[in-house]
Formats: C-alpha cells, structure tokens, sequence
C-alpha cells in the first residue's frame, strides 16, 4: 500500500516534568510520590486572566500547549482538530456532583458542569482557533490519544486534509487516584509515579525543515497472538520502506506494574530481544493518556538525535549507535495495543 508521508511539525508538553520545554533531556526531575501533579507554567503568559479563571487546569493546558504549536508552526487554522482523552474534566466532574450533593440539585454554577464533559477541550480549542472543521474526541481508556492520532493519520491518508492538530490530554484526582490504587492500576511499590498529561502537536503532509519527525505508520490491534503482531510489524515495515535491521530502537509502556511490564516482556523477548529499549514513564509517569508523551519522548529523541543514558531500560542488550527509526509500543490493562513507527527525516 502505497502511504503519504506525515510529519511533526511541532509538539508541546506539560506534565510532571519542566514545561513547554525540553529541560526532561539534560536535567529531569524525579519523584518518590505516588501521586503528582503537573508542572504548570505561567498561564497568564498565554491566556488572559478573565478566560483562564474560569477554567480548569485540563482545560488551560490543553490551550497552552495548543497555542504554542500552533503559533510555532504558523498555522492559524487546523484542517481537524482531534482530541484524546480518557477521563475528560474530572476535577470539574467532582465539583459539578459535589455541588450537586451539596445544594440539593437547585442553584448549581453552570461552569462546572459545561466543563465536565469529555469533549470540552475539542470544543474550547475550536472556538479558540476559529477552526470550523472536522473536531472530534476520542474516550477510549488508554488507547484514546493513539485513536486520535490514528484518525488524522488516515484522514491524511485519503487527502481529506492536509494538516491536523492532535493532542491528548488527563488529569488527576486524589479521590479518583485511591480508587486507581485500589486496583492495582497504580500506586503499587515499584511503580513509577501517577502522573498528568498534556500534549499537542501539529501534524502534516508538507516536508518542513525544522519537523521532529515523520510518523512512518500507525496500527490499533485488539489482543493480537504474537504471530499477528509480527504480522502487523512486518507489514508496517513493508508499507513504510524500512527493513528490521533499520530499526534503532523500541520504546515502550514499562511503569514497575507487573502484569503491565509482562504484556511488553513477552513481545520483546520473543519478537525484538537484539533492539535496544527505551522507557518513559519514569520521567513523565502513569496515566490513561501517557502514550502521548511516549510519542512526544520517541520525536523529540529523533529531533535532537541523542539518548539520554536513563531513557535506557537497564536490560537493554545494547545502545544506539544510530537513530533512525523508533518503534513505540502502548499495551493496554484492556488488551489493545497500538504500534507506531517514527523515521529520522533527512535532509
């Protein structure tokens, strides 16, 4: 099949690390916490204070992030705008039931509850922008921003639109985050901390010089065998001009969890036990929505091309000589799993 290249243009992130900068590669910060909140920036350097007051902190960094690829880039108005997340607004969602709780269901504040729905943050980065196209959201637990980004990959496939402003966005709760742990999902000794995410980015067909990086190929699967994954690599690989030996690096989803590290375990030590391995989430943490960041670290790794020594899982068999092609891994709790391949654009 023939495939239309589609390349980074530029992408943004706040978290647990320093943000809307790239500080994570030369002086990243770690935490013994189980449960951490994002970093903020200054709001006030890119919202007016009238607008941000009345929005939460999911909203305002989605915006941020938002506005600064989007300035970055020198696009006004994305063709599409497309949105993952998993559990939306859910600090306003709490606030919204406990007010509900509290008054007796009569004389609610309105915002909490206009902002309690997942696809607010579409809607707030459309009107933001003036942008009047294709906007949808995708609430598909851990797979909803590589649902998202799989949407405004096939769209570029078809010639439906030319560029799109993709992002994926979750915060965090305490009352929430005791539940997570009584799960198991999180909070476990040995895991990486729990963590918030924010992450946009510009995507498009036009080869620019200053792009992190071209998405080679992007696949969603449901419980795949390991000879079905292979299969799907295998094909990926084919479609994108690239052969296994090309492969640099994989990164994955490993955070301590056991029967999360396992899903990974059992596909590298049977599929590519000789690649080097890359981890993230001990930088940027556990959520729903981490494999945004995970992209976010494969791009920026290719950009900049160098490795930071602790992005190094501490079994990797060996270390990059290369780095010209990322394959990133998302294994859900669920059984979905999402592959894509990022490539080094040269010049």
């Amino acid at each position: 099949m023939k495939i239309n290249n589609v390349y980074i243009y530029a992408a943004e992130q706040i978290s647990i690390q320093n943000p809307l900068s790239e500080q994570w590669m030369d002086t990243p910060l770690f935490y013994e916490d189980s449960l951490v909140k994002a970093v903020n920036p200054p709001f006030r350097d890119y919202l007016a204070p009238n607008e941000a007051r009345r929005m939460g902190n999911l909203m305002k960094r989605a915006l941020v992030t938002s506005i600064k690829v989007l300035k970055e880039t020198g696009i006004d108005h994305p063709d599409a705008i497309i949105t993952g997340t998993s559990i939306g607004s859910l600090d306003y969602t709490e606030r919204f039931l406990d007010d509900l709780l509290e008054n007796g269901e009569e004389a609610l504040s309105p915002t909490y509850f206009m902002q309690s729905t997942h696809n607010t943050v579409g809607s707030a980065l459309g009107i933001y922008t003036k942008t009047h196209g294709y906007n949808t959201t995708y609430s598909h637990g851990e797979i909803s921003f590589d649902a998202a980004l799989f949407d405004a990959w096939m769209q570029l496939q078809l010639d439906a639109i030319s560029n799109a402003l993709v992002s994926g966005h979750d915060e965090m709760i305490e009352s929430f985050f005791e539940l997570l742990r009584k799960t198991g999902y999180v909070g476990l000794d040995g895991m990486v901390p729990c963590g918030e995410v924010a992450m946009s980015m510009i995507i498009g067909k036009e080869k620019r010089v200053d792009s992190l990086c071209e998405i080679s190929g992007i696949r969603l699967s449901y419980k795949p065998s390991l000879e079905n994954f292979k299969s799907i690599l295998y094909e990926m690989l084919h479609d994108a001009d690239i052969s296994y030996s090309d492969i640099s690096a994989v990164m994955t989803g490993v955070n301590g969890n056991p029967q999360n590290d396992s899903r990974y375990a059992k596909i590298i030590n049977s599929l590519m036990h000789d690649k080097p391995l890359f981890h993230y989430k001990h930088l940027f943490g556990e959520n729903y929505t981490s494999s945004a960041l995970g992209l976010y670290t494969a791009a920026n790794l290719l950009s900049k091309q160098e490795v930071p020594s602790f992005i190094y899982d501490s079994s990797s068999p060996c270390e990059c000589k290369s780095l010209n092609n990322i394959i990133l891994l998302n294994m859900t709790n669920g059984g979905e799993c999402s592959i894509i391949i990022l490539k080094r654009i040269c010049y």
